[in-house]
This record gives structure tokens, C-alpha cells and sequence, in this order.
């Protein structure tokens, strides 16, 4: 539930629930990406994306990353601080997108970290100077008044709702390394979309993924009991098993080797990979033995297990009847376009933090 605090000169700053983190152990990912302007698969909607498109905690936080992104895990503090400054968008009523580009200039200022010290007199989230006239180094390492201070300065910047993440962060910081905000745009994304809503999801406008090639290979730097071709052969052997009713987190969790998942939803599993660094929002090109997943308009989400060509294995999504808990290998459209219409949230490593036990698939 979400809680409410007055704050001088009438500003209500919601506070929204942030997941306690776990497993701070994975290393950073570097993803290559292009530039450009289709839809990414699984969206379910058709079209091109109105960057300030939300309904309510239903809303899609788009993205346009540009170059190499970066992932690092991320401590409490640092999510803490992320959500401060999504919170301070929502109550002005900005669309998510500023959130993003706010969010992603803290990364690269100060990696989310309120810092009483910096580059000659810069202090706090967004190293503002109190030479160059932002406020008071008390004022500026205040992330409430300090979010504000950067929004002021976003919404002089013009277009800056289309142009490139990086050329309006640089219009509002002016910074000797110009270049360097675009590499935080898909991990920004990812942080200001568990903070709007339960059910707001990230979708890529410039689309890191070429049309029609093979899946991309990628060497996860998780490990578990059973590597990705075993997870995926194990998934394929149970194809048909009734009885997984509301169970996909558990399932991905029993192909990799495991008894049980360590996270009590899919959307719970998914805060936990963003944390560590382990997700990629909105992105529709995952590697063979990803985890996939969507948002379903109620609080658990769903997971599904990429077999690669496009297909995955799935409970319940072409059951017979209601609890029948099949599970089935499907086209992942079926997810998103087919009875269910799910909203695809994006791919993430197979890392299973807290899971345990051995699996009997």
C-alpha cells in the first residue's frame, strides 16, 4: 500500500513498496544495441509507443537505448534513491520517461548514491553545483528537493520527451563526458518501471534486436545444477504434465535443477533479477534458456523458459479447463497475442536467488 507525506510548498511525495534485495553477487552485463524505430515483439499492442502513455500503475516506460548498456547490481540505498526520483516525477505528474532520463543521470553522476562530496563543489544525486546557482549543498543532498531541481531544468530542455536520453541529460548537466548517460537507459528503465506500478512494463522504441536473424548466444554468468541445454531438454521431456497450475516460477526453477524457485512470485523473481543486474526491460531478442517474463494484471505475473526459435515452454496458458496446469511448448506469441494477451516485461539470465532443494523433472 502506498503512503503519502506533505512536504513543504504543498508537494505529495507517494512512497511506494521497494522489494528488499537479495544476491548482490552477479557482475554487470555490457549489451550491444542498436538504434531504431519498431515495435518489439511481444507487445501485444501494434504500434508505435506514445512516450507519455500510462494508466494508472499500468504504464509502459519507453526506451530508446542507444550503444552499449550497462546492468550492475544495485544496493537498497541505491533502489531507495532510484525510487525517490520516480516518485518525485509521478507527483508532478510527468510521464515515465522523465522519470527515465532522471534516474539514468544518477546512475552516471553518481551510480544512485546521495553523495555529500564530488567534482570541485558538487554534491549529491545529480552532483548539482552550488556555484552554478542549484541550491544549497543541504538542498542538493536532499533527493527530494534535488529530483525537483533536475525536473525544473528537464522541462526547459526542448523535445525532450523524443530526443535521445543522452543529448537532454547533457542539455540539463552539462558534463565533460556527454556520451556516457546513454549507457544506464535500459537499467533506468528497469528500476522506474517496479517503482510506478505493479504492472507497468518497459518496451523498447529503438529495438536492440535485428529483424528475422538467429537467436543471440550469450554466455549467463549465473550457474546453476543444470546447464541451459539441460534446463531446456528437461522442459521439452515435460511437455503434456498436467498438475503445474500456477506454478511457472517453480516449474523454470525445476528445469534448471532446483526444487523450488527462492522468490514467492514471478513478478517477485523479476524485481530480484533487476536488482542484481541479471534483466533486460523490453528487450524481444533473448538468448536460448533466458527467462521470459510478463505482466498478467494480477499481482503474481508469469514466467515462461525461451527454448530458442521463438518457442517456449509454459504451464497453464493452453489449458483444457481451469487448474489443469499443463505444460505445453508454444510460440511465445501465444503469450502475448493469443487468449491471454499478456504484456511482455522483458528476458533475464536464469539466476534463481534463494532457491534450493533438487528438482523431479
Amino acid at each position: 500500500m502506498a503512503a503519502a507525506l506533505l512536504l513543504a510548498g504543498g508537494l505529495v511525495l507517494l512512497f511506494l513498496p521497494v522489494l528488499a534485495l537479495a544476491g548482490m553477487a552477479s557482475q554487470a552485463n555490457g549489451q550491444p544495441c542498436t538504434t531504431g524505430t519498431r515495435m518489439p515483439a511481444g507487445g501485444g499492442t501494434g504500434r508505435l509507443l506514445d512516450p507519455a502513455h500510462t494508466t494508472g500503475d499500468r504504464a509502459v516506460v519507453p526506451l530508446s537505448p542507444q550503444g552499449r548498456q550497462l546492468s550492475p547490481p544495485w544496493t537498497e540505498a541505491q533502489a531507495r534513491n532510484a525510487a525517490t526520483i520516480t516518485n518525485v516525477a509521478r507527483t508532478r505528474a510527468l510521464p515515465p520517461r522523465a522519470a527515465v532520463i532522471a534516474v539514468a543521470t544518477a546512475m552516471q553522476e553518481s551510480r544512485l548514491n546521495n553523495l555529500d562530496h564530488g567534482d570541485r563543489d558538487s554534491v549529491g544525486l545529480f552532483q548539482q553545483r552550488p556555484s552554478q546557482g542549484w541550491g544549497t549543498p543541504a538542498d542538493l543532498t536532499d533527493p527530494v528537493h534535488a529530483s525537483g531541481r533536475f525536473f525544473d531544468a528537464l522541462l526547459d530542455v526542448p523535445g525532450w520527451r523524443t530526443r535521445p536520453l543522452a543529448d537532454v541529460a547533457q542539455a540539463v548537466q552539462r558534463s565533460a563526458t556527454p556520451r556516457a548517460y546513454a549507457r544506464w537507459e535500459q537499467a533506468a528503465g528497469a528500476l522506474v518501471a517496479r517503482t510506478w506500478g505493479t504492472h507497468a512494463v518497459t518496451s523498447l522504441v529503438g529495438d536492440c534486436a535485428p529483424d528475422a536473424v538467429a537467436d543471440p548466444s550469450t554466455a549467463f554468468s549465473v550457474r546453476n545444477p543444470r546447464t541451459p541445454a539441460q534446463a531446456i531438454a528437461a522442459a521439452r521431456a515435460t511437455a503434456g504434465q498436467a498438475g503445474w497450475y500456477r506454478m511457472c516460477d517453480r516449474f523454470v526453477a525445476q528445469a534448471y535443477g532446483y526444487a523450488y524457485s527462492g522468490s514467492a512470485t514471478a513478478n517477485d523473481h523479476w524485481d530480484r533479477l533487476v536488482e542484481q543486474g541479471l534483466a533486460h526491460p523490453g528487450d524481444a531478442s533473448p538468448p536460448a534458456g533466458a527467462l521470459l517474463f510478463y505482466d498478467t494484471g494480477e499481482a503474481a505475473g508469469h514466467v515462461a523458459l525461451y527454448l530458442g526459435g521463438d518457442m517456449v515452454a509454459s504451464n497453464d496458458v493452453l489449458d483444457s479447463y481451469q487448474g489443469e496446469g499443463r505444460i505445453v511448448v508454444v510460440h511465445r506469441e501465444e503469450l502475448t497475442d493469443g487468449h491471454w494477451h499478456l504484456r511482455y516485461r522483458g528476458w533475464a539470465e536464469p539466476g534463481f536467488p534463494g532457491a534450493g532443494g533438487t528438482s523431479t523433472i
